[in-house]
């Protein structure tokens, strides 16, 4: 049966969280158990019969005193709304009522039940004894032990279900992880080929820097170079100490040969 359970639970879960075998019996017995308090509490409100009062008036009045009873509101009137027409769920007074009605034999019995006008009570029936010491312990022991087993039912439940969310919660949370370190390896390549690209820039720079400053020092040693050949070419010799003038001519004698050599390089083909 619970096979047929999860399969059917299965095929019409939608989003809702997957469940095991286990946890939709735990399931179960939180829905029957609420449902079971809150048949008793409509149950009630039935007998009470105030008059000008709907259906679902009386459903509304069975929801407020079922949360003023029991400190919470009743959040399966959907599964009520199926298992009220089942026969566990009725009035368990108004079934007794109709089963001996139907066993009397019906109509003709009915009329011998009156309603005494002074006391309000059927005339000649029996006013129904209290339960006695034993049956008393015996029902509250039953009743204490019924809530535990729904209490500790719906503590499962509740768990299983906290269980689930933490998971998915746990899934998302590393699917937005992976996302995040993608983003961060994406920004961390551009960073790094922008670098890549600004250190290239500052290499050229560097380089072109370098060149200038060799073509300068160049320029400016060739400068030196002519000025002091011009110096030299303009000393008077005559003027000169002996070992002076034999320096100078020597120095003189060159440059008027580099010279030559400079101008006949530049006048070949």
């Amino acid at each position: 049966m619970w096979d047929r359970i999860m399969d059917r639970y299965d095929l019409k879960r939608g989003r809702n969280p997957e469940r095991s075998e286990r946890s939709l019996q735990c399931r179960w017995d939180t829905i029957k158990t609420e449902v079971g308090k809150f048949a008793s509490v409509y149950a009630d409100a039935i007998r009470e019969n105030p008059s000008g009062m709907s259906d679902s008036d009386k459903t509304t009045l069975a929801a407020s005193n079922f949360a003023s009873i029991w400190k919470h509101n009743f959040a399966f009137m959907h599964c009520w709304n199926i298992m009220k027409h089942e026969p566990k769920w009725q009035d368990p007074k108004h079934r007794t009522f109709e089963k001996s009605g139907a066993a009397s034999g019906g109509g003709d019995n009915d009329a011998t039940i009156n309603l005494d006008e002074d006391n309000g009570n059927p005339g000649g029936a029996a006013e129904e004894r209290p339960p006695g010491r034993d049956r008393s312990k015996v029902s509250k022991k039953k009743a204490n032990s019924d809530a535990g087993s729904a209490s500790s039912s719906e503590w499962s439940a509740r768990m299983e279900d906290l269980t689930l969310q933490r998971i998915s919660f746990m899934q998302e949370e590393s699917v937005r992880k992976s996302d995040r370190f993608q983003q961060l390896a994406c920004i961390d390549e551009k960073r790094y080929e922008e670098m890549r690209s600004h250190n290239r820039s500052l290499l050229q720079c560097e380089q072109e820097k370098t060149r200038i400053m060799v073509e300068n020092h160049e320029r400016d040693k060739l400068k030196e170079e002519k000025e002091e050949e011009e110096r030299i070419l303009a000393i008077d010799l005559n003027a000169c100490l002996p070992y002076q003038r034999e320096y100078y001519q020597v120095r003189q004698e060159e440059i008027v040969a580099k010279i030559k050599a400079r101008r006949s390089n530049t006048q070949a083909p």
